[in-house]
């Protein structure tokens, strides 16, 4: 049963549950900057609200996919350690937005908003070409080196920092700032577990890590 179909996706239950809970979130927020994009459409702010938040709830809706159709993991993480990061790393950036949202300037509006479509687009590209392979937790199901994963280990983490960062501008700080570095420090820490479980599933995994960088940049 553990090694099955139906457990893995009794496991993901709750996941496609959140981001489905997440996308329909979304759905009044588009609606509306929909409505200011037709109102203003040669407003540059207002573009990238209503695309970030679009890339936004393609990313919600492509997770839930891949949550479905995901190969079974050929290998996982042993001890709680590493699931408590996979856990923490994807749900604590969420605390940013109960937190008080700022009244900021047209710069800093549409600087977030430009990190947000950048990050949430990049995120919904990485995560097609990832496919089946993706998981929250550390875990093994097919080595993707190709397309972004040329140029970064771990490309989708690198772009939903770059969302994380757009969201935190916008919220109370230094509170915001705090748990997005928290998240960021948590990425770094699940792309360890993650690289373990990769390596000994994949002798070729250390080529591959020794030729392409963690994020792209490091």
């Amino acid at each position: 049963m553990r090694r099955g179909k139906l457990y893995d996706f009794a496991a993901g239950l709750p996941l496609i549950l959140w981001f489905g809970y997440g996308a329909i979130k979304l759905r009044p927020d588009l609606a509306a900057d929909a409505r200011a994009l037709l109102a203003a459409p040669d407003s540059l702010l207002a573009n990238l609200r209503f695309f970030a938040l679009f890339a936004a709830m393609a990313f919600n809706l492509l997770l839930i996919y891949l949550i479905v159709v995901r190969t079974e993991p050929v290998r996982r993480a042993s001890g709680i350690l590493p699931r408590l990061y996979g856990f923490a790393g994807t749900f604590l950036g969420v605390g940013i937005l109960y937190l008080q949202p700022l009244d900021l300037s047209l710069f800093w509006q549409t600087v977030a908003a430009a990190l947000v479509f950048a990050g949430s687009l990049g995120s919904a590209i990485v995560l097609a070409k990832l496919g089946k392979a993706f998981a929250i937790m550390p875990e093994a199901r097919l080595l993707v080196t190709s397309g972004p994963y040329a140029w970064a280990r771990h490309p989708l983490y690198m772009m939903e920092i770059i969302t994380l960062i757009g969201t935190a501008i916008q919220f109370q700080q230094p509170w915001a700032g705090l748990l997005a570095l928290a998240v960021i420090l948590l990425q770094v820490a699940r792309t360890i577990f993650e690289e373990r479980v990769l390596t000994a599933a994949y002798p070729e995994y250390a080529s591959y890590r020794a030729r392409v960088k963690r994020f792209g940049i490091l």
